[in-house]
């Protein structure tokens, strides 16, 4: 009661007055306890007295610079997907595969798979069974039914100006085997002139009434480039 009477004799009216923020009690008493505040709103982006505010997680405190030094870069945190590393490779292809063939001569299944690998040399085999429809066709035997097929191809690099490329191909069924082999070799002569030589074998078990036929073809060609 005595405080009470004292405040109201001695303090200036504007202190016994009550502010907005706590009109229950003087404003005195409502600064003291921190449940008014004298500061004049701001509605600016920054406030010259935000550092008087309690700091909190997005609370950026300045530091002094030199004139004409520039704005920093803000770090940014990315989500976890985001930042996620992951490593480079390059991916190597599938080296075995499967072999299907189907049409009016013949229908075939089988496997491949390639043996070497290397920037010079390539060796690719395949293997595989099936059904003659048509005797001759495709390279294949004399009379209908069953087959078993196989096939090797070569490719070889030679001093970076040749390569060499040989298919072999052999079909053996009830009554012959037939085999079709070609050898290849291309020659760079200059960049853009290629000497192109072909060399080609067939043989047929069943030929020269079965004593087996053999047949030999070349063809050699000067190509240009424009």
């Amino acid at each position: 009661m005595l405080a009470a009477l004292w405040l109201a004799l001695a303090a200036p009216p504007v202190f016994t007055q009550p502010l907005p923020e706590s009109p229950g009690e003087p404003a005195v008493v409502a600064v003291a306890a921190g449940r008014a505040d004298l500061r004049r709103p701001c509605y600016r982006l920054v406030c010259e007295d935000a550092g008087w505010a309690t700091p909190t997680r997005f609370t950026r405190i300045g530091q002094p610079e030199a004139p004409g030094t520039p704005d920093s870069l803000v770090p940014m945190r990315l989500p976890a997907v985001a930042a996620r590393r992951y490593p480079l490779y390059s991916p190597a292809s599938r080296r075995d595969w499967r072999v299907a063939h189907g049409s009016h001569a013949r229908f075939t299944a089988g496997f491949g798979y390639e043996a070497v690998r290397t920037p010079e040399t390539q060796v690719k085999v395949e293997f595989g069974t099936g059904y003659r429809l048509q005797p001759y066709a495709d390279y294949g035997t004399a009379v209908e039914g069953p087959i078993a097929r196989g096939r090797l191809e070569l490719r070889q690099s030679i001093a970076d100006r040749a390569l060499l490329t040989q298919d072999l191909l052999v079909e053996t069924g009830r009554f012959n085997t037939t085999t079709r082999q070609v050898i290849g070799l291309d020659l760079q002569l200059l960049p853009q002139w290629t000497l192109h030589s072909n060399f080609e074998l067939r043989h047929d078990s069943a030929g020269n009434g079965g004593s087996g036929a053999t047949d030999t073809e070349g063809s050699l060609h000067l190509r240009y480039r424009f």
